[in-house]
């Protein structure tokens, strides 16, 4: 692209990346499988090779260029090469960030043309940066119905069985694994014991700030067995490893954890 031109030209190496990222985050597709395909992500916009995307992405473009050129808007270096195009895969890792940038680039670059709008070169590369926006990092984990984060302001406890040597923490309380489900939505903190993780309620629903506490004379495999008895996502501490971080967080629970829908 000439930086200098009204009438920007797509270069062999822009089509390569954008259409290197419809093949490999499965846009394009051959008809028979288009017409088979089910439960993919991205939804097969195009039933075409490399090559007839690229060329279809390349005619968008010399329409734009040939009205502008009707326009007065249009010089004689910055023409649409005439030879086809070949595609040539682009090798490594894409980044969303420089495919999303390309196709914002691209979609300047052919929209000026009356036959863009609805056009297969546009539902190509609508379909190209949603699939960019699905891989940007911490897309997966964000929550899918946003909404405001609640601080959990409520005192942290420790959940044992009755005889179990628990660590003495300053300002926690110990419970139950019977009396956890009335402290599971307000405590900042839920620090398990691995004996009393088979008897904490399993109707209870996943959250965050659930810990499974071991120490360092019990042996690790307990830890590993606690979390799958808890059944959901949790950290695991060893104690008296963590003994001054934890009392450090204790004396301001709100900076622990956010609650919020996901």
């Amino acid at each position: 692209m000439a930086t200098s031109s009204p009438t920007p030209v797509l270069t062999d190496d822009h089509i390569d990346l954008l259409v290197t990222a419809a093949a490999s985050w499965h846009i394009l597709t051959s008809a028979t499988t288009a017409a088979f395909a089910t439960g993919v992500v991205e939804k097969h916009v195009m039933a075409a090779t490399a090559a007839q995307a690229g060329r279809t992405l390349r005619a968008a473009n010399a329409a734009a260029v040939a009205w502008l050129a009707a326009h007065g808007r249009e010089r004689l270096v910055d023409r649409v090469p005439a030879s086809d195009y070949e595609h040539r895969p682009v090798d490594g890792h894409l980044d969303p960030v420089e495919v999303i940038k390309a196709v914002h680039a691209a979609e300047a670059m052919c929209s000026p043309a009356p036959s863009w709008r609805n056009s297969a070169a546009q539902r190509l590369l609508a379909a190209v940066i949603t699939a960019a926006e699905h891989r940007l990092v911490g897309y997966a984990s964000a929550p899918w119905s946003w909404t405001r984060p609640e601080r959990r302001g409520g005192p942290a406890v420790g959940v044992a069985i009755a005889g179990d040597q628990h660590p003495q923490v300053p300002g926690m309380e110990w419970i139950t694994p019977q009396e956890v489900r009335d402290r599971w939505e307000t405590a900042s903190l839920v620090i398990v014991r691995p004996s009393a993780a088979p008897l904490v309620p399993a109707d209870l629903p996943p959250r965050a700030g659930v810990v499974v506490l071991i120490t360092d004379d019990e042996h690790h495999n307990a830890a590993w067995s606690a979390v799958i008895d808890l059944g959901m996502a949790c950290q695991v501490w060893f104690w008296p490893l963590c003994r001054d971080w934890l009392t450090d967080h204790l004396s301001a629970p709100t900076k622990i954890v956010e609650r919020r829908a996901v």
